[in-house]
């Protein structure tokens, strides 16, 4: 309310001012929500008027908020928050589950994990659609509007909270016809003599960790062959190139049809998390908390599926940042 007039302020257009420092000008928060840009403007420029203060900093490269417009912006995502809030709450009283979800994943992930669980759940829900956007890079959940992004490990932003889906190990594996000619490993430093195959970017320092339990091993990582995609370096061991590292969700059919077999297994790799990241100050979408749950179930057994007499898998757990 106007502490001078005593008038309600406009929800809409507080609203519509957090929109536009969300997506950084009014033309964006224009194609985002299906409003007209003078819309846009006008409303801001009226609760300006309201209040009897200048909210916004406009150049020709970027828009900010004036020092009242940031003291006003909490309050604004406040009832965005709100509205958002809402918004779920109306959708999980629906008996009929509609939305579009829109996944982001990695490439190796894509076909492997991500395909057989939206199978299920789009068979299950028949009127919710998908898009998935397959990419290596963390991309910003709020500007390329991204429901759920599935990575591996630890991230730092703090507006995201995550659920782990499966833990796992990467394994060192090559295949049969090269260990032939070569011969078997018994310590990590016998890598130093061999043909070493791994997943690496340009200009990127790797190496490989490993523990016995007691001791730990570095071996830094200078491959006969880099790849920055999992699916060719599986590819290249298959093919009898060299002794290679592969997270042992990947590479669960070769080890099982023998195409593949393990190295040194007695050392191992740490641990790593594979988790569904989501934005904490939005409240899920009907459709995306159950496809949150639906992940959490049946990941492990989604990956347990694509090996016919695999064993079967431990169960999936949560967790939240």
């Amino acid at each position: 309310m106007n502490a001078k007039t005593g008038t309600p302020l406009d929800i809409n257009a507080m609203a519509l001012f957090a929109r536009v420092l969300q997506h950084g000008s009014l033309s964006e928060a224009s194609r985002r929500l299906g409003v007209p840009v003078s819309t846009v403007s006008r409303k801001i420029s009226a609760l300006e008027s309201q209040l009897g203060v200048r909210l916004l900093e406009r150049t020709t490269r970027a828009i900010r908020p004036t020092e009242t417009g940031s003291d006003l912006l909490p309050h604004c995502q406040q009832i965005l928050d709100g509205l958002d809030g809402a918004r779920a709450a109306l959708q999980k009283r629906q008996s009929v589950v509609t939305g579009t979800l829109r996944l982001a994943a990695p490439p190796s992930l894509s076909e492997l994990l991500l395909v057989p669980l939206i199978q299920a759940f789009l068979q299950r829900y028949p009127e919710v659609s998908a898009k998935v956007f397959v990419t290596d890079r963390h991309l910003d959940l709020v500007e390329d509007e991204v429901d759920i992004s599935l990575r591996v490990g630890r991230q730092p932003e703090s507006s995201l909270v995550f659920r782990r889906l499966i833990r796992y190990r990467h394994v060192l594996v090559a295949a049969p016809s090269y260990l032939a000619n070569t011969g078997r490993l018994s310590h990590p430093a016998d890598l130093r003599k061999h043909r070493l195959l791994g997943f690496s970017k340009w200009f990127e320092n790797v190496s490989w960790k490993l523990s016995d339990g007691h001791v730990t091993e570095r071996i830094p990582l200078k491959p006969w062959l880099g790849i920055n995609d999992y699916a060719g370096v599986i590819r290249a061991a298959v093919s009898g190139m060299g002794v290679a590292e592969i997270p042992s969700i990947l590479c669960r059919r070769e080890l099982h049809q023998g195409l593949l077999v393990a190295v040194i297994p007695e050392w191992q790799f740490e641990e790593v998390d594979l988790s569904a990241f989501y934005l904490t100050r939005r409240h899920p979408s009907r459709v995306v908390e159950l496809f949150l749950d639906h992940c959490a179930d049946n990941a492990e057994t989604a990956l347990g599926l694509a090996l016919p007499g695999a064993p079967p898998p431990g169960p999936a757990r949560t967790r939240r940042r």
